[in-house]
């Protein structure tokens, strides 16, 4: 991955999380620059995953060509925990991704029952309107808030990341209180999906999989 380096906007970023095992203890320094590019501007609820799956359906043939990424840590997967290496068992088949509160991966097959489990650990995430008074997330191109990052405003759905110079290349992510988001693997809001709950922060991706992989987002 080509990385640019554009001097700039110095942040000190407070790196806070509801899931220790992936984020950091300490303040850290980086220059970056924003892109933004919102798709629908209009949006005034943002889709749950579940609506964004069957808005952008995947046929037979595109489903069964998944392999997923292997993750660096343990995912239950549909109530039944696997080893990481584990989740090839289910390759040809779409997941849906996430983490309870204590950091643990999670992965279900069908994305109404990951929003049901969401909203069990987090309570309501995904039927709160957009106001302009919302906050946005950031997603960064390097590990620990690094590199340039892509401003993802509440309500917003990237189609393809390669579009504005972000595809394969979010490496952490830090989530607004105001917001959920949702990578997913493939261009158009197909593939696999990884959801992170509104004001979780995120400094490896690698843990859970979803390193250098995002081409789209909702």
């Amino acid at each position: 991955m080509n990385k640019i380096y554009v001097s700039g906007l110095c942040l000190a970023m407070l790196a806070a999380s509801l899931t220790p095992v992936i984020t950091p203890s300490a303040y850290s320094q980086q220059d970056y620059t924003q892109t933004a590019m919102l798709v629908n501007p209009d949006i005034s609820h943002p889709l749950r995953p579940s609506e964004v799956a069957a808005l952008y359906p995947m046929s037979p043939e595109e489903e069964a060509a998944i392999v997923h990424v292997v993750p660096e840590s343990p995912v239950t997967v549909d109530g039944v925990l696997y080893e990481g290496k584990d989740i090839s068992l289910f390759n040809g088949k779409r997941l849906h991704f996430t983490n309870d509160k204590k950091g643990d991966l999670y992965a279900f097959t069908n994305a109404v029952e990951m929003e049901e489990f969401l909203e069990r650990e987090y309570g309501n995430l995904f039927d709160l309107a957009v106001t302009l008074s919302r906050q946005d997330s950031l997603l960064f191109m390097d590990w620990w808030y690094g590199g340039l990052y892509l401003s993802c405003s509440p309500g917003q759905e990237i189609l393809d990341l390669a579009g504005i110079g972000f595809d394969n290349c979010i490496s952490s992510a830090q989530i607004s209180e105001d917001a959920t988001v949702t990578m997913w693997d493939y261009a158009g809001l197909t593939g696999d999906s990884y959801t992170m709950p509104a004001g979780t922060n995120y400094s490896m991706l690698t843990f859970q999989g979803w390193n250098d992989r995002a081409s789209s987002i909702s």
